[in-house]
């Protein structure tokens, strides 16, 4: 059975039940999700993609991770991912955050005769040419008026009336204005480095093939790198080493399909990139403090009492 048809791209399962309440038509590429750290996972790994992403925190703190760099973020705040940029979401020690992901492609706005919004400002985004991602706080010019618009854009998707397609088109281009308004100079800040050009080769390999054997020579070699060079690397990057970054991985993507399959432990173990079941069970355990059969009561009850809403 093929794993990908369980999980979506750094999906949950929370998120996934929510898509279903809420599907997100291809044909107008938008949706929000609810989450919750540590309720629904613990951290979301750094990774990238070529949508548009805004994290908007609703309650608690923790912390953002935006270019490899680490953002402290709370209540109110509102975290600005452009296409193509490293990110991720981690827990800070002692806290719980609640935030809502809007996600939604640039390329929707485009029309299909070219106008000098999408070639002077949505093209460059989408090409990774824009400014730094960023995390809009209060104090910030911006704020009030971009709190405002995700307000309405909550709204709009909670209610889906006739013709909101239309309104949530205007609320975007709305946000960007804000979002690039006096940040066009900070394009120097946000240009692909060459260093985190080769992370993302890096982890979006990780990201497709973590079933799959993957070695540090391997990396390496993508890389252009000896091994030891990549080690060292990629810890100064990402502040671990591979292999533990490689297993962290394989670990969250067992742990949702614990609670999203039916397959046994050691089915899943083989599908999360692990060989031998003890040494997946050990891990699992010093990571989430239970096995994964007791992972998977825990999840199945969270998801029982979550279909009552």
């Amino acid at each position: 059975m093929d794993i990908r048809q369980y999980e979506g791209q750094y999906e949950t399962q929370y998120e996934k039940r929510r898509e279903e309440k809420h599907h997100a038509d291809s044909r107008f590429p938008f949706n929000i999700y609810l989450c919750s750290i540590p309720q629904d996972f613990r951290m979301v790994p750094v990774h990238w993609h070529e949508e548009m992403e805004l994290i908007s925190v609703k309650k608690g703190s923790g912390q953002a991770i935006l270019d490899l760099q680490p953002y402290p973020v709370e209540a109110g705040d509102l975290v600005v991912v452009f296409p193509g940029k490293l990110h991720g979401i981690r827990q800070k020690p002692g806290c719980a955050m609640e935030y809502e992901n809007i996600i939604f492609r640039l390329d929707m706005l485009i029309p299909a005769l070219p106008d000098r919004c999408s070639t002077e400002y949505l093209l460059p985004l989408l090409a990774g040419q824009g400014p730094s991602s960023y995390v809009c706080s209060c104090g910030q010019p911006e704020f009030p008026a971009v709190q405002e618009l995700i307000g309405r854009l909550d709204q709009l998707s909670g209610s889906r009336p006739a013709g909101y397609e239309l309104a949530v088109k205007g609320l975007f281009f709305a946000l960007l204005f804000l979002i690039l308004h006096g940040r066009q100079g900070d394009g120097g800040k946000g240009a692909e480095g060459r260093f985190q050009g080769k992370m993302k080769l890096v982890l979006k390999e990780v990201e497709n093939r973590y079933d799959e054997p993957l070695t540090v020579k391997e990396m390496a070699d993508m890389c252009g790198y000896s091994a030891s060079h990549f080690m060292k690397f990629f810890r100064q990057q990402m502040g671990t080493s591979f292999v533990e970054y490689l297993n962290d991985y394989r670990l969250l993507m067992a742990a949702r399909m614990l609670i999203s399959t039916e397959e046994t432990v050691t089915e899943i173990a083989r599908l999360s990139g692990f060989d031998q079941p003890s040494y997946f069970n050990r891990l699992f355990r010093r990571k989430y403090g239970m096995t994964p059969s007791q992972y998977r009561q825990k999840g199945d009850r969270f998801l029982a009492d979550d279909s009552k809403e």
